[in-house]
């Protein structure tokens, strides 16, 4: 196990703590108003991100999976927004070229379009009715209506982080009339900035954190998709998508978290280790009780980071499986936990001073509230590693609420996984 990063590694992680300084100048504008940030998307591409989830042998930046979570690391401490949202470009780029039923001529399109056309891409899952505690409610109710030469998709879907500000997105729909509900099929829909007809962004997205990612809900009413952006189709979505994909499904969101909580514990230990209260000649960092909080903050971050770097390097060496999963549950697991307890404690140690809307603090503490709710929650994360640690299958749990209607069986581990 070696945490080591090469110097192509290196040189991304660089690039990306360079332009968090730049992202952190107007972060606190577009968390206001509620703006994308679009010129933040134009230096990414600028800097030759695009390719940040692209292996080498399509002409990416071949980093892994270990170098793109310590550059979104970074990315998050100076615009954990554009971080967020752009997960959902690597989210696409990476899900699509990892993935083994896509065929290699739509890989090497895909790799074009984001290489070559320098398209931007979103990725659009959830949907109103799900929820991050129920993977089952991930199934997509979107539908997927044949016609000729192609197919309609008729439905809504929510959260759709950068929608407005994408060339493309990637998601998933259920084809008309098929029994089974895990039964999906993967698109690459060309949407224009949301201008496609048949599409219509509603927006909705005024929430207490993460403002700037314009994750707004999606409509589709007749959106026409042509064969030639078809992916592939599956039997089986959970397992296809959020356990074999859970690199791209859910670990990249615990990497900008990590950013977050970092950037919090950064700006404690700055003005902690030198603000100083009137009458005292030692900065407050010398209280005991701040103390205690910088440490507790550290220690709980540093091991979190380490989780999910040990997660990260697990998935580039031994590829997809259930024990993946696994490791990527307990990272997300402890970067929530440590991002929530981070937020708390800052914001009292630190006093009103971090609270004050002006402060970059008070932004980071509210984007951090969505750490431990961000899929899969900080609870559905416990209850599956709780079960995949004594060797149970998941499956065979019973249900948390009683269904409307019997599913088809999740079998965790199963071909997809």
């Amino acid at each position: 196990m070696d945490f080591t990063f090469t110097s192509k590694q290196q040189e991304v992680i660089e690039l990306c703590r360079e332009l968090a300084k730049d992202f952190a100048k107007r972060a606190g504008e577009h968390d206001r108003d509620r703006t994308a940030p679009e010129e933040n998307y134009e230096k990414l591409r600028e800097a030759g991100l695009f390719g940040i989830a692209i292996p080498e042998k399509y002409g990416g930046l071949g980093i892994g999976f270990l170098g793109y979570v310590a550059a979104m690391e970074e990315l998050a401490q100076g615009c954990a927004s554009t971080a967020n949202s752009f997960n959902m470009h690597a989210n696409a780029t990476g899900a699509i070229l990892q993935h083994p039923d896509v065929p290699e001529t739509v890989k090497q399109r895909v790799v074009d379009l984001a290489l070559k056309e320098h398209k931007l891409m979103c990725t659009s899952v959830s949907e109103p009715t799900s929820s991050s505690l129920l993977a089952t409610s991930y199934t997509p109710s979107l539908e997927a209506c044949r016609v000729e030469g192609g197919y309609t998709l008729h439905g809504k879907k929510a959260f759709a982080s950068m929608f407005e500000s994408s060339d493309y997105v990637y998601l998933y729909a259920h084809p008309e009339g098929d029994p089974n509900p895990q039964a999906s099929i993967g698109f690459l829909v060309p949407i224009n900035g949301g201008k496609m007809p048949g599409v219509t962004v509603h927006d909705v997205w005024d929430p207490l954190g993460m403002r700037a990612t314009r994750s707004n809900t999606v409509e589709y009413d007749g959106a026409f998709v042509p064969d030639e952006f078809v992916l592939h189709q599956t039997d089986e979505f959970l397992n296809d998508f959020i356990i074999r994909g859970a690199n791209w499904s859910f670990a990249g969101f615990a990497a900008v978290y990590l950013g977050v909580g970092m950037g919090i514990l950064n700006y404690a230990r700055e003005l902690l280790g030198s603000r100083k209260a009137k009458g005292f000649a030692q900065p407050q960092g010398f209280h005991p009780d701040i103390r205690r909080r910088i440490g507790t903050m550290a220690s709980e971050l540093e091991a979190a980071k380490f989780s999910m770097y040990h997660a990260a390097w697990y998935s580039d060496t031994y590829g997809p499986s259930l024990q993946t999963f696994h490791h990527f549950l307990r990272a997300k697991y402890m970067i929530a936990k440590a991002t929530m307890n981070a937020a708390q404690s800052a914001s009292i140690a630190c006093g009103i001073h971090g609270l004050m809307k002006e402060l970059p603090l008070e932004r980071m503490i509210r984007d951090a509230a969505t750490a431990p709710i961000m899929p899969p929650n900080i609870d559905a994360c416990a209850d599956q590693v709780g079960l995949l640690t004594m060797g149970l299958n998941p499956a065979e749990a019973m249900p948390p609420l009683k269904s409307l209607e019997p599913l088809t069986t999740v079998q965790v581990g199963g071909k997809g996984a």
